[in-house]
């Protein structure tokens, strides 16, 4: 893709790179929609589907726009050769992408259910006549900010649920993993990030109220420790899709005012 853009930004020959026709009557077009034709292929079929998706709209926009419906001597056009040639990695990348998103759920729906059960279990228990939890007098402001970490790590994992529900119900045509199936995994990541910290928060809140912690310095150097374990693991999952999603947002401002 370097390449490419070093010779688009050159300029010398462009039209004709753009514009030529091979012997069997294939346009730069239907070169891209090979498999596997962009210049470096990302690790995992879904990540490969996505960026051959990319690949091909890309060289679409910068070709003459009467390219776009040439038929090549089999007659199909760079549409229907793209969709021929992946339609294995389609499937694989589906296959992939919802057993990913099954394990991802499972354990969504395990945090969304310890923040639920949690709200009903505070700690110290509830006064026998007042019904309110015993902790709310003398430790009001710790007990508000336990109530807020498990509402946060309760919503996020809820957002997490949606959005994976959203991924698992797409219809994983070549159009979907352009964008929204990226955007869903983005906030999926995100959204789960969130669910774990405010879980992680909300149990650390928990042992403060108990008065549990006896040395403060070495409990803020465990949580600490936590919170760069979540965020190596984070940037290790996501750091290939938001580069993808950078090169996809850069992609639609230069081709603003087009259907991309």
């Amino acid at each position: 893709m370097f390449l490419y853009d070093y010779l688009m930004s050159v300029g010398i020959h462009k039209d004709r790179m753009l514009s030529d026709i091979d012997y069997e009557g294939n346009s730069i077009i239907h070169l891209a929609a090979s498999l596997g034709s962009p210049p470096s292929t990302a690790p995992g079929v879904m990540l490969q589907m996505m960026w051959d998706v990319l690949w091909l709209k890309r060289l679409k926009y910068d070709s003459f726009p009467h390219l776009w419906q040439l038929q090549n001597s089999s007659g199909k056009t760079a549409l229907q050769v793209f969709e021929e040639n992946h339609e294995t990695l389609r499937k694989d990348a589906e296959k992939t992408t919802k057993e990913l998103a099954n394990c991802v759920l499972i354990v969504s729906v395990l945090i969304a259910t310890i923040n639920f059960a949690a709200v009903f279990t505070v700690p110290g228990g509830f006064e026998q006549i007042s019904g309110n939890p015993i902790y709310l007098k003398n430790k009001h402001w710790e007990f508000y900010c336990l109530m807020i970490y498990l509402a946060g790590g309760l919503l996020s994992s809820l957002i997490t649920m949606g959005t994976l529900l959203g991924i698992i119900f797409l219809r994983f045509d070549a159009e979907d993993f352009y964008a929204a199936l990226p955007w869903k995994y983005v906030f999926t990541t995100i959204a789960m990030l969130y669910s774990a910290g405010f879980t992680i928060l909300a149990c650390c809140q928990a042992y403060i109220i108990e008065t549990v912690v006896v040395n403060t310095f070495i409990f803020l150097i465990v949580l600490l420790c936590a919170y760069v374990l979540m965020a190596v693991v984070f940037m290790d999952t996501a750091y290939l899709i938001f580069d993808y999603m950078y090169y996809v947002i850069r992609h639609s401002l230069s081709y603003r005012g087009q259907e991309i």
